[in-house]
């Protein structure tokens, strides 16, 4: 692994990890909606650690990008939850293991939701093209399949690192409306800070699409 590549998964480790120290200073209310929140967060974070030891360890990506998928899937439900989900639709969630809405209902709803928020756009408006990308369902990328002594789902280091990013960014995104909505604004802002230094550091080093391509993307049921 070339070291900086190195460099940037351990820049991407230490930004989770300070996240999660800032959140684990709190207590929380036991209601359903915080717990739902907080475990999905907290899965979000597991994710990570292990997108991180995976690709250390070498070999394929199919497993780290399954669970990118999934740490955008988290981010989405959990951004959903905090400030859209009625009583009822938890309630739902808590009985039936299912969410009421496809994705698609959920990104209108999230979008919404925080719309006034300038730290949310910023980053939407600078990464959504990558999010997006990464929300869709299919293992199989077949230009990326390989057939020799290391078969398997290969990515070079840039796409490597973008796929890192987007994990962290979805990590810090979810932490900080979290820990707003707790009203705990100051750690909030430390947060969105992290968010915010990080994502420049990344931004150098991952070069992206415009928003103007998100029309063109199409968002999985």
């Amino acid at each position: 692994m070339k070291a900086e590549l190195a460099k940037h998964l351990d820049t991407a480790r230490e930004t989770v990890a300070e996240v999660d120290r800032i959140v684990s200073t709190h207590s929380y209310p036991a209601d359903r909606r915080t717990v739902m929140v907080m475990g999905l967060l907290s899965t979000i974070i597991q994710h990570h650690r292990s997108i991180l030891l995976l690709i250390k360890s070498g070999g394929t990506f199919a497993s780290p990008c399954a669970l990118a998928r999934d740490i955008v899937k988290g981010l989405r439900y959990g951004l959903w939850i905090n400030p859209c989900a009625t009583e009822e639709q938890i309630s739902r969630i808590e009985t039936d293991d299912e969410f009421p809405f496809s994705i698609p209902e959920v990104i209108k709803e999230i979008e919404a939701a925080y719309r006034a928020d300038p730290f949310f756009e910023d980053l939407r408006n600078r990464w959504g093209a990558q999010l997006y990308r990464y929300s869709r369902s299919e293992i199989f990328q077949l230009g990326r399949w390989n057939i020799d002594s290391g078969c398997g789902l290969h990515l070079d280091d840039g796409e490597i690192r973008e796929m890192t990013t987007i994990a962290t960014l979805c990590v810090v995104v979810l932490a900080a409306k979290f820990l707003a909505s707790q009203g705990h604004s100051t750690d909030c802002k430390l947060v969105e800070t992290l968010a915010g230094d990080y994502a420049n550091q990344a931004s150098y080093k991952c070069p992206h699409r415009g928003t103007e391509e998100l029309d063109a993307e199409v968002e999985p049921e």
